[in-house]
């Protein structure tokens, strides 16, 4: 069973560069254990709102190794906290020793390790957030793009949990009155009651759930879509071999400068392509693997653009090795998805090999199997969506199904024809257990488990 009482303490901070470092303690018994980290009551008084205070190191505790060093602390005392229950944050200065040594004296203190996701895991478990909230930290701390960490923060700001949380509700007063109507079916008799725009009212209300449930399955889905956004292809290799020349023909026009000098590329271009249903990737050209050269007035640019073209290679879904077909010499380059060799038209021998592309800006030679062989690329790429993400989709979808059903039973009723009235009740149950588990609003301590076990510890 999941304790909300434990002391526990972590860091809520990554090690490393930074000018603050935040180490969070929580649990009955916090008052204790802040006496002996700081030399003052943080606490903030009645009717005051919680904010941060300026306190010191204790001097009978780490006062005597680390002096009189100023922190800041915020304390949430009670129940109305964010995880329901006491809660504190302590400001330090970002020194790894000083936060290791805070956390060890609060474990001295009686405080335990926190376990990875336990301090959400408590804000779930006292309904200061929904299940889909607590899955959403994970996104944000693991965020690799602007869109991604938008997606995440939205997600977290709570809107889709509680669209389906009202859906839900919904849901449950129709099951209520159907119920009902069964339970005190004997006390009525037939001609009492409108039979066909009785049914129409409880076709309205499911259609409307529906209709909730299917924006919130959009709504995720469309902003999950922008956060991945479309898989990234990039054209490496040497400079001065026909690696802007060979993007200009893809694009269609010339985007990339192109000049018998070595290091006209400096910075990458890019461009989204496909086929006839819309863009499927990004094609980008990057500064030629050894453009850092001692280039008078310019060694910094030159430097900067290799590390950038270094940087996209190693993010790239997929890497086109380019290989110039007049060089008498093979360069090591990346690790490659698609081999190309440029400029086939000036030896023309190339065109055979078995184990590479053959290209030609000026003729259009292998351009259109180039084109083939990225999309197959990309096709064959995992673009994972969350867990989160995936069981929300499941929820939805199951939830909607069963009221796919309920409909078609009603509407039998609408019709005139004959309905029962369990059946639809039965329906209704599945739709909102559905949902139940996509909320957290009923959840088993193993799915608890696997959910938070993915969550980093101090969050």
């Amino acid at each position: 069973m999941f304790s909300t009482t434990d002391l526990i303490v972590a860091a809520a901070t990554r090690e490393g560069s930074g000018a603050r470092a935040i180490v969070r303690l929580a649990g009955d018994g916090l008052d204790r254990v802040l006496a002996g980290l700081v030399d003052s009551d943080p606490r903030p008084r009645p009717g005051e709102p919680p904010r941060v205070v300026a306190c010191r190191l204790a001097t009978a505790g780490l006062g005597r190794a680390w002096g009189r060093l100023p922190l800041g602390i915020l304390v949430w005392p009670g129940p109305g906290g964010p995880i329901g229950g006491p809660l504190a944050e302590m400001q330090l200065p970002a020194c790894g020793p000083l936060v290791a040594d805070v956390i060890a004296e609060a474990c001295r203190l009686g405080c335990r390790q926190a376990r990875g996701g336990e301090f959400t895991l408590r804000a779930f478990l006292s309904g200061r957030m929904d299940l889909i909230q607590a899955e959403a930290v994970v996104s944000v701390t693991d965020a690799r793009s602007a869109a991604e960490l938008t997606a995440a923060l939205d997600r977290l700001a709570g809107g889709a949990g509680q669209s389906l949380v009202a859906a839900r509700g919904d849901l449950l007063d129709l099951l209520a009155d159907i119920e009902a109507a069964i339970d005190f079916a004997d006390e009525a008799t037939p001609d009492a009651v409108p039979v066909g725009p009785a049914w129409q009212r409880v076709a309205d209300r499911i259609a409307a759930c529906d209709a909730a449930i299917a924006a919130v399955s959009e709504q995720v889905a469309g902003r999950d879509a922008a956060a991945a956004d479309l898989p990234m292809v990039v054209l490496a290799g040497p400079p001065n071999i026909g690696k802007s020349s060979l993007f200009n023909v893809m694009v269609g026009y010339d985007a990339a400068l192109v000049a018998d000098e070595m290091g006209t590329t400096r910075d990458w271009l890019e461009a989204r392509l496909g086929d006839a249903t819309g863009p499927r990737y990004r094609l980008v050209d990057v500064a030629g693997l050894d453009e850092a050269r001692d280039v008078p007035g310019s060694i910094s640019i030159a430097a900067e653009a290799l590390a950038r073209a270094r940087d996209a290679i190693a993010r790239a879904d997929v890497v086109i090795a380019c290989r110039d077909a007049t060089a008498t010499a093979v360069h090591d380059g990346p690790s490659a998805s698609i081999t190309v060799v440029t400029r086939c038209d000036l030896a023309p021998e190339v065109a055979s090999r078995a184990d590479a592309i053959a290209t030609s800006s000026h003729t259009g030679a292998g351009i259109a199997a180039l084109e083939a062989a990225i999309l197959h690329a990309v096709d064959g790429l995992a673009r994972d969506r969350s867990p989160a993400t995936v069981r929300l989709a499941v929820g939805c979808d199951g939830a909607r199904t069963a009221l796919d059903d309920a409909r078609l039973a009603v509407n039998d009723a609408v019709s005139g024809g004959f309905v029962d009235e369990s059946v639809v009740a039965s329906h209704l149950r599945r739709a909102t257990d559905a949902l139940a588990d996509v909320t957290g609003a009923s959840v088993d301590t193993e799915l608890l488990d696997r959910i938070f076990a993915r969550h980093c510890i101090g969050k």
